[in-house]
């Protein structure tokens, strides 16, 4: 960067900074240069005769998506009526199209099969995202969007994907498949588009797949430390030392409370590899199975069908020892954090449950102040993965169970590269060997 003055410090020069760190490795450069932002305007207001001026901090939010008012008040009340037909008992059945396999995503609406509220909400979202595409593009006014069968055309589909692609680098993603899966799922189940219409949205869909094999870098590196032996018992045993700095509390307030709330999240995730949907939404009646009251009973959490992503049956036993730290935060921490009764095993203040980026910034924090690194949770999932494979190599169906993963290919997918660092392992030793032989040292040094 450049050297310069407290004093000179503006926009500008956040700009440039922010600039040269989405060129270097860091990861969400643009959240950890606004991150930087907001810290210094607390330290202008903060400390007396700070040499500097607030900078402005940026949203990054999606600054093309139109408000629903710019567009016909029937085309929402379309999209209504398609995500309250997809909430449907009947729609359970509609499973022929893509699965979460095979988008091979698990971030991606399963775009054939009944929606829960957030992924209906997820999917109005991304409908106004692609019409506004279409009118940036030039594609279609707004005024003639007066219905979703005006947005499901093929060569429609393709145009306004365009969009989305130029803003991502000429490169697929996520967001771009999302985008166009529900855009066939509407145009198979609401639309009912011709099979030739349908057979080209497909090719799209395919088409704007990101490529990728096994694991995203992002999660590559989040699972790199624990490449270190030290830092795997670190990991493991982080829950227990959070509760035991807990304990030694002299006073037990609420902000301790959500220390211990977040090392079960750590130590049942670490046990049982959960969506992060399922653990967060934790209905205390509904979903923790006891065999019996007492210290002594058999734990475990229990999802039916219409609360699981790919409609499987969830029961998963607890060990003893995160049964332990179960009871110890529920007759001692829960009620801390809590103003109202309510049902959820991690609740908000509000009376709701915990939302994810709360419970996920607690987490990544003390992990940060514990054991020097942090993972994000969505990666927990990959750890439980990497961890058991290195110690049962090539025991995919193993995984594919712990992880609940509808079809094995998408386990082989995202994991078979994990194994690769022991196959390396492996080869390196039968090389000192021979090296070894051939010294004549017989393996002995």
């Amino acid at each position: 960067m450049q050297n310069a003055a407290p004093e000179s410090i503006d926009d500008k020069f956040f700009d440039d900074f922010t600039d040269q760190l989405q060129l270097s490795t860091v990861n969400k450069a643009r959240a950890s240069a606004r991150n930087i932002r907001k810290d210094w305007n607390e330290m202008v207001d903060g400390v007396p005769g700070w040499p500097g001026k607030k900078v402005e901090i940026p949203t990054h939010v999606d600054h093309y998506v139109l408000p629903a008012g710019a567009f016909p008040e029937s085309l929402w009340v379309d999209v209504n009526e398609y995500l309250e037909s997809r909430r449907s008992k009947g729609a359970a059945d509609l499973d022929d199209l893509l699965t979460e396999e095979e988008l091979f995503d698990d971030g991606v609406t399963d775009a054939g099969r009944h929606v829960r509220d957030s992924t209906a909400t997820l999917i109005h979202y991304r409908v106004r995202q692609f019409a506004s595409a279409l009118v940036h593009q030039g594609v279609m006014p707004a005024t003639e969007m007066v219905a979703l069968k005006a947005l499901v055309a093929p060569k429609t589909v393709n145009d306004g994907l365009k969009f989305f692609i130029h803003r991502a680098g000429k490169r697929e993603n996520s967001q771009i498949r999302g985008i166009a899966s529900d855009l066939l799922a509407i145009a198979k189940r609401w639309v009912r588009s011709p099979e030739s219409d349908l057979a080209k949205l497909g090719g799209i869909v395919k088409k704007v797949r990101p490529k990728h094999q096994g694991l995203p870098e992002s999660a590559r590196r989040s699972l790199a430390p624990l490449r270190d032996p030290a830092k795997v018992r670190a990991f493991l045993t982080l829950a227990d030392e959070i509760v035991k700095e807990a304990e030694r509390e002299k006073k037990v307030n609420r902000t301790v409370a959500n220390r211990v709330a977040a090392a079960l999240w750590i130590r049942i995730t670490q046990r049982a590899p959960l969506r992060i949907s399922n653990l967060l939404n934790t209905d205390l009646t509904k979903n923790i199975l006891r065999s019996h009251n007492g210290k002594d009973a058999a734990v475990a959490l229990y999802y039916t069908p219409d609360q699981v992503k790919n409609d499987k049956t969830i029961e998963v036993p607890l060990p003893r020892a995160t049964v332990k730290l179960l009871d110890l935060y529920l007759t001692k921490y829960r009620k801390l954090l809590i103003d109202a009764p309510c049902p959820w095993l991690f609740p908000a203040a509000n009376g709701h449950s915990k939302r994810l980026a709360v419970m996920s910034a607690d987490v990544q924090r003390l992990m940060s102040d514990h054991i020097g690194f942090a993972i994000n949770p969505h990666s927990f999932r990959h750890v439980a993965a990497k961890l058991y494979l290195t110690a049962h190599p090539g025991r995919y169906v193993d995984v594919q169970r712990l992880l609940g993963h509808r079809k094995l290919e998408t386990t082989v997918k995202y994991y078979t590269e994990i194994e690769a660092e022991e196959v390396f392992k492996h080869f390196d030793a039968m090389l000192l060997g021979l090296e070894d032989a051939t010294n004549g040292t017989g393996g002995k040094k």
